[in-house]
């Protein structure tokens, strides 16, 4: 494998936890974390991924009182290197919407007796 794959499986790595752990936006963590349970594998290309994360403009680090801080973006980009992650270490693909509503199915008269609910 190439260094430019190995590079492309850790930007996945980074976005995929930040996707998967809900660092999008303001929620934030620190640039120290990211490269923790990364596989050995990938270990030595963290670095470099991060950085070109930041050029790629989906990491943004930020200075703080405490430190500096990453988020990530939500971006079409940032799936795809996520989602070939993912498929490298044969996880399923996810879309990664953290707006999705999940419909639910409302309960049922007997089911809001049973709550001592009423409608």
């Amino acid at each position: 494998m190439s260094l430019r794959e190995r590079t492309k499986l850790a930007k996945g790595f980074i976005i995929n936890k930040m996707y998967t752990l809900g660092y999008i936006g303001g929620r934030h963590t620190s640039p120290d974390n990211l490269p923790k349970s990364c596989p050995p594998d990938l270990e030595q290309y963290v670095k470099a991924a991060i950085q070109e994360l930041r050029k790629e403009r989906l990491l943004v680090i930020k200075p703080t009182n405490y430190g500096d801080q990453a988020t990530a973006v939500m971006a079409g980009v940032g799936r795809d290197y996520a989602n070939t992650y993912r498929r490298h270490v044969n996880l399923p693909e996810t879309d990664f919407n953290p707006t999705k509503k999940v419909k639910v199915t409302p309960l049922t008269k007997e089911e809001l007796r049973k709550l001592k609910i009423t409608k």
